[in-house]
């Protein structure tokens, strides 16, 4: 049996984007497994979903991840947790053969080698790297370091990462990577540089309350094959136009 998780806080993101990843994972899977969800609110959740309550006045947005790592956490056995923002296309088995001793994350190679060392003046650019978390990759209690290490002190870490992929790469936790040629992005492809499998976008107006905003000349890529597509980036329904037969039935 293996464990399937994924986490919802706050209003990003709704029941029925929950109630869908657990339909491409039900549709994409062979090995028996229990699917989890850990939030604040369960209402309108699948049955079939296991509901793990996150405590009151705890932590906000992308760190209740870390949660994940704390003992006991989960039953024993292989961890796989998944971001909402992605969309499993073919089948998911063989990510378990990349289970090792150490935390698996997804290598954006669409980065390239991009490390840098906080002294951006922009937020987001401070501490960036390769290393993406919006699929994770564990062996139950085998990461508690990760959560320990953060309890030093949560406050800090917070404000001086934007993300827990940036606290577990610069802080030094010791990480593993999915190879190529399963995961890509939609808009950011496969490998750095690579355009062959992008189309450029014509005629897409992001409405803003009443202001419109141009969104033409963005690159979407779509790689059939691959296991699993991740909507990293900018956030526009129309992103997923074409993926819907991949949740529905």
């Amino acid at each position: 049996m293996v464990n399937i998780i994924c986490v919802k806080w706050g209003n990003k993101y709704n029941s029925d984007i929950t109630n869908r990843l657990y339909k491409m994972v039900s549709r994409n899977i062979s090995i028996p497994f229990n699917f989890y969800c850990y939030t604040e609110n369960s209402s309108g959740l699948n049955k079939n979903i296991n509901i793990i309550p996150i405590p009151d006045n705890y932590l906000e947005i992308y760190w209740n991840k870390l949660a994940m790592f704390q003992k006991d956490f989960l039953p024993p056995g292989p961890c796989l947790y998944f971001d909402h923002d992605i969309v499993i296309q073919n089948n998911i088995d063989h990510l378990f053969n990349y289970l090792s001793h150490n935390l698996t994350m997804v290598r954006a190679y669409w980065k390239g080698e991009l490390i840098t060392d906080g002294s951006h003046k922009r937020e987001k650019d401070r501490w960036n790297m390769y290393a993406n978390s919006s699929i994770l990759l564990w062996e139950s209690n085998n990461c508690i370091d990760i959560w320990n290490h953060f309890q030093k002190d949560p406050d800090y870490f917070m404000v001086q990462y934007k993300g827990i992929d940036r606290f577990i790469f610069h802080e030094k936790m010791k990480i593993d990577f999915f190879p190529k040629g399963i995961i890509y992005s939609r808009i950011f492809g496969e490998i750095r540089g690579d355009y062959s499998t992008a189309e450029l976008t014509r005629n897409r107006i992001k409405e803003k309350g009443d202001e419109k905003l141009d969104c033409d000349g963005i690159y979407l890529h779509y790689i059939k094959d691959r296991t699993i597509c991740l909507f990293n980036g900018p956030k526009y329904d129309w992103l997923y136009e074409g993926f819907e037969h991949y949740w529905s039935y």
